[in-house]
């Protein structure tokens, strides 16, 4: 009996001496950690810190996730930085509101390459339109031309209408008064030296309505940016067939000339309504766009990897497909180009 309660006060001693020893060591495992963990902490901010000071860092201001810039910025990008520890650059994206949004942040500096829709850029570049408040942002500067998105016409199968000069005297729909294909055809109209007049009747109305009015006979053409056919033309029902017709004349050509933001381009055979042949237009396109100050090395090595790797670059979205390697200097670019950029196209020979 004695032995059995000092065996327990022995085990309660040992229990509480284990404890307290068990406690002590914690507590000194805590304060070691405490004390060295900021070190190790800014140990590797420090090596972290040190290696990007050794990359030059560009950041792309892209547009929406769900639109046609951010995953073209996810290419260029990959391009880039697969060839980083060669060039020391690294690449990386935000998605954003797009062009306007994309030109006015690159003038505040908060990124170092935009996407741009060529008359933006223009816009930008002469401080007028929608950046008349801001002015003319003449450090601007333009790296390389991406992809056409030309209008589309369509017109019902067997209808008449085979080019621009049969639209006279047609009921006719270029999308809503302040749609971006009314406005380019404003223009077109104006170049040709047309009026309203020389339709029977232009109805404003939403993509969604021309597709119905013209399927039902009741307008004789429609009119749409070609980016947006995807979407119109997926609830297109058997009994309606429509077809794509060309946008050329004479007078597009002059207004390339007075307004340098047009440019032309095709709808690929079999890319709409199983077209068995390409379908010339005219449009606005993407650009890619920087600012003087941004790295002259850094542009360089952008375009190259883009130029290098064409085809690849090409393949990865539907939109480049188009994309012809001599237009990158030139398409739809309206204001000076980046030395960086000048420098590599005259080395390969697309810039005299």
């Amino acid at each position: 009996m004695i032995y059995s309660v000092a065996k327990r006060l022995l085990n309660i001693a040992f229990t509480a001496t284990m404890g307290g020893a068990l406690a002590a060591c914690d507590k000194i495992e805590r304060a070691n950690v405490a004390s060295e963990t900021p070190v190790a902490q800014t140990a590797l901010e420090r090596d972290a810190q040190s290696e990007r000071r050794k990359l030059t860092h560009l950041l792309l201001g892209t547009g929406s996730v769900r639109g046609v810039y951010f995953p073209i910025g996810g290419v260029i990008c990959r391009l880039v930085n697969r060839h980083k520890a060669v060039h020391r650059i690294r690449c990386s994206l935000e998605s954003t509101g797009g062009s306007i949004y994309n030109l006015r942040q690159l003038r505040e500096d908060k990124f170092d390459l935009v996407f741009a829709q060529s008359d933006w850029q223009y816009h930008a570049y002469n401080g007028s339109s929608t950046f008349a408040d801001n002015g003319p942002d003449t450090a601007l500067r333009a790296v390389l031309a991406l992809e056409a998105d030309p209008l589309a016409l369509l017109v019902k199968k067997g209808s008449p209408i085979a080019n621009l000069n049969d639209l006279e005297n047609k009921t006719v729909s270029f999308g809503y008064t302040r749609s971006l294909q009314h406005r380019i055809m404003n223009d077109l109209v104006a170049a040709k030296g047309w009026t309203n007049k020389n339709f029977k009747e232009i109805r404003p109305m939403s993509d969604k309505r021309q597709i119905a009015q013209l399927c039902e006979g009741l307008i004789d053409s429609a009119l749409m940016i070609t980016s947006s056919l995807d979407d119109n033309l997926k609830e297109l029902t058997l009994d309606c067939e429509l077809k794509l017709v060309s946008i050329t004349d004479p007078a597009i050509k002059q207004l390339i000339i007075d307004k340098p933001y047009y440019r032309t381009g095709f709808i690929q055979k079999g890319r709409y309504l199983d077209s068995t042949r390409d379908v010339k237009s005219f449009g606005l396109g993407a650009t890619f766009v920087a600012h003087e100050r941004t790295s002259p090395k850094a542009i360089y090595n952008v375009v190259k990897e883009v130029v290098e790797n064409f085809r690849d670059f090409k393949s990865l979205h539907p939109s480049l497909e188009t994309l012809e390697k001599r237009e990158l200097p030139y398409a739809g670019i309206s204001i000076p180009l980046h030395p960086g950029a000048e420098r590599y196209f005259k080395e390969v020979k697309l810039l005299n």
